[in-house]
C-alpha cells in the first residue's frame, strides 16, 4: 500500500450540524427539553402524590405499642402512605368498664368521655394507662378525586402472664372488616402490632 492509500484515522469525522446544529448543538436541545417537561409536570406530581385517589396509600391503621417497662400503652392512628393528610381524625377513649380480655365487649354501652379530635393532620397519638382501654376512631380523608372514611372499634387489656413478670396484650375489635390478634405477648418480638381500619366508604359520617 503506497502513502496515497493509507487509511485516514476519523478523528475529523463529525455529523453535520444540520440548519440550527451551529446555534443549537442537540445535546443542549435534548437537556432543554427535559428541563421544560420538568418545570410543566413537576409541580402537578408532587401536589398529586400528596392527595391521591383514595386507595392503599390512604388506608388508616392504628399501632398500639407498650413495653413491660411502662404501663401505658400508646397508640397512633396514620396512613399507610407516609405523607397523607386526613381532613380529620377523632378518637374516643372509653375506660370505665369492666373486661378482662376474653369475653365479649359492652361497645354499645361504652361512654366516651375523653376525646381527642385533630383537622388537617397526619397522625394523631393517644397514650393512656387505663386498663381495659376502649378506642372509637374515625378518620376522614379529603382530595380533589374522591374521600374516604375509616372507622375502628378496638378495646385492650394488659393481663400478667407467665413466667412471672410478663404481660399479654388482649384485643377485641367490635368493627366488622377489623381484625385483631390477641393474645399478643408484650414484647419486641410481637409488638408494635398494626391494626388496619375498616374502610366504610365516602358518604356522610358512619
Amino acid at each position: 500500500m503506497t502513502g496515497e492509500d493509507e487509511a485516514v484515522p476519523p478523528t475529523n469525522l463529525r455529523r453535520p450540524p444540520g440548519r440550527l446544529g451551529a446555534y443549537a448543538p442537540w445535546p443542549l436541545v435534548g437537556v432543554v427539553i427535559v428541563l421544560i417537561v420538568l418545570i410543566i409536570f413537576t409541580p402537578q406530581l408532587v401536589s398529586n402524590s400528596r392527595q391521591p385517589t383514595p386507595g392503599i396509600l390512604t388506608q388508616a391503621e392504628l399501632i398500639v405499642d407498650k413495653t413491660s417497662v411502662n404501663s401505658s400503652i400508646h397508640f397512633y392512628v396514620w396512613a399507610l402512605g407516609e405523607t397523607i393528610r386526613y381532613k380529620s381524625i377523632d378518637i374516643g377513649v372509653a375506660s370505665s368498664f369492666n373486661w378482662s380480655g376474653t369475653t365479649s365487649v359492652p361497645f354499645a354501652r361504652l361512654n366516651w368521655t375523653d376525646w381527642q379530635n385533630g383537622s388537617d393532620v397526619l397522625s394523631m397519638i393517644v397514650t393512656t394507662s387505663a386498663n381495659p382501654v376502649a378506642l372509637n376512631i374515625t378518620a376522614h380523608y379529603v382530595s380533589p378525586e374522591g374521600s374516604e372514611w375509616y372507622v375502628g372499634l378496638v378495646a385492650f387489656y394488659v393481663a400478667s402472664s407467665s413466667p412471672p413478670g410478663s404481660e399479654s396484650l388482649y384485643s377485641q375489635s367490635g368493627t366488622s372488616g377489623v381484625v385483631v390478634e390477641s393474645p399478643l405477648a408484650v414484647s419486641n418480638d410481637s409488638l408494635p402490632a398494626v391494626i388496619l381500619l375498616h374502610s366504610a366508604g365516602s358518604g356522610s359520617a358512619p
